[in-house]
């Protein structure tokens, strides 16, 4: 069963996760349409009741990136949105999608081991609680203020370019232990002076943020993270 899957790249764990993911957005019967494969073994598989083949779960995976099915529902999912992204993070579906990408990312990068999931807003909670499962990492979030007791906390003042004013975040102490690999998590990529915050309190333990993700962006804060933040794999679904 399930158990003997390696938590490493297996095409068979990776199809089973893949089909409860697409299992948000069809049904078993349009997925046997696509995938050419009968629709009780799809549920047997996303159900966890059997393990596919090697060759059945490459067969799925192909078929997936073929159809560019995973892509479809992203484009869909966007557009459907109408500009209101933050609604997207409140969905199941959508943050699974999401947790799969970077999961998918992670697993080809074998060099990149996560240990801390930080939400930059309250909004991305969902979203970073979702991969933080999927990858097994710590779930963190900022926060703007505090009345608890600071000892547990690092707190780092900035000013905002974004928003002309000075701002304060605060986030526990073990989100950012020594020598930690953080991935960052927003729905929207817009206050970069945040993120070199973020960044700095890294430094200063010799923690690093491997990843950060976006749904969406616009281009010249894209190109601004990407100089700013050069090691880092940086994701985001939709760039305007």
């Amino acid at each position: 069963m399930v158990t003997e899957l390696e938590k490493s790249r297996d095409p068979r764990r990776e199809a089973i996760t893949l089909l409860r993911v697409l299992s948000y957005y069809y049904s078993f019967r349009d997925l046997e349409k696509m995938l050419g494969i009968h629709f009780q073994s799809l549920w047997r598989y996303a159900t966890l009741n059997s393990v596919p083949e090697k060759d059945t779960a490459e067969r799925i995976l192909y078929k997936v990136r073929e159809l560019n099915i995973i892509k479809s529902i992203i484009d869909n999912e966007l557009n459907g949105a109408e500009g209101e992204y933050h609604i997207l993070a409140r969905s199941p579906g959508f943050t699974n999608i999401l947790a799969y990408i970077i999961t998918d990312t992670i697993n080809f990068n074998s060099n990149m081991k996560l240990n801390s999931i930080i939400a930059l807003s309250h909004d991305a909670i969902s979203l970073a609680t979702t991969i933080a499962l999927n990858t097994e990492a710590k779930i963190c979030y900022i926060q703007s203020e505090s009345k608890l007791e600071r000892g547990g906390f690092l707190t780092i003042h900035y000013k905002s370019k974004k928003y002309k004013e000075l701002k304060s975040i605060i986030i526990p102490k073990d989100c950012i232990g020594e020598e930690t690999n953080i991935a960052i998590v927003d729905i929207k990529l817009d206050d970069i002076d945040k993120i070199l915050a973020v960044e700095g309190l890294a430094k200063k333990t010799k923690s690093k943020i491997t990843l950060a993700a976006f749904i969406i962006a616009d281009k010249e804060s894209y190109n601004e993270l990407q100089q700013k933040l050069s090691n880092t794999k940086i994701l985001v679904l939709k760039i305007t």
